[in-house]
């Protein structure tokens, strides 16, 4: 008996000591290899998340910047491919014999105008060249080419501000009506394309800048303009500087024009020319 009780009494305290070091030591080991396991886990979970969030935001941000760049340079190669066009309709327009070749150093057969404007100046040809003036400020006047009449044409000619404001040439015109295209070019680098209706009616096309005008006093500028249909092209010193489309007026007469806006004005011309189209 005694033997027996002394073996149960060291039964029950190994058994104790087997709870002790399960409850404190195996367990709490256990769980935190658990913890450690799921947590290591999660940080795998959360890593390849985020490295495919990062791979999905950088293709993204290399496709904006690609279809930027292909837009970008699609943009740049329009605009090229129109000022080339339109550079194109100036070369292809004037590259034939002229059906008008006109020194302007005195008259002949295309019947320049030579009179006298109210108020002072008028049309004349003075010094080897054809000059158009007026004196009064506020006013233009038109010096017609009156044996011509173009529909479907280009016309340029040389034009020097002597003296004064602005310049220019007209089309498609009346001149006794004054029913005509005019585009002015001022000293000032400013352009103003025009229908003028009658004597105190016009409407303004296209007005603006180009750094293609020489501003300086004596500088001549080459104006041309194309006229097809509605169509109206304008060049300065053969680089395109605008455009409009206007149906007023089918047909008429050439000419040259002198704009005093501010003050007395004088312009020479020299060499006209014109193609039919």
């Amino acid at each position: 008996m005694m033997i027996l009780l002394i073996v149960l009494a060291l039964l029950v305290m190994l058994s104790g000591f087997g709870l002790i070091f399960y409850s404190t030591v195996y367990h709490p080991n256990q769980l935190h290899m658990q913890a450690t396991a799921t947590a290591q886990t999660q940080q795998t979970i959360v890593a390849q998340t985020t490295a495919t969030a990062n791979t999905q935001a950088t293709g993204t941000a290399v496709a904006i910047s690609n279809a930027t760049a292909t837009a970008q340079a699609q943009a740049t190669a329009n605009v090229i491919a129109t000022a080339t066009a339109l550079q194109n309709v100036y070369t292809s327009a004037t590259q034939g014999t002229p059906v008008l070749n006109d020194s302007l150093s005195f008259n002949t057969g295309s019947n320049w105008e030579e009179d006298q404007a109210q108020g002072g100046g008028g049309c004349a040809f003075s010094g080897g060249a054809y000059h158009a003036s007026i004196d009064q400020k506020g006013f233009y006047f038109a010096c017609a080419a009156q044996n011509t009449s173009f529909s479907n044409f280009a016309y340029q000619v040389q034009m020097t501000i002597t003296k004064g404001d602005a310049g220019g040439v007209f089309f498609r015109g009346n001149r006794s009506a004054s029913q005509f295209y005019l585009l002015s070019i001022a000293r000032d680098g400013t352009f103003d394309l025009f229908v003028s209706k009658d004597q105190n009616h016009s409407s303004d096309l296209n007005f603006g800048n180009s750094s293609a005008i020489k501003k300086s006093s004596g500088q001549a500028n080459l104006i041309s303009v194309v006229v097809r249909g509605g169509s109206i092209y304008f060049y300065i010193n053969k680089q395109y500087a605008g455009s409009a489309n206007d149906s007023t007026y089918k047909g008429g007469q050439i000419g040259v024009f002198v704009d005093a806006r501010t003050t007395a004005t004088d312009v020479a011309f020299n060499n006209a020319q014109a193609w039919k189209l």
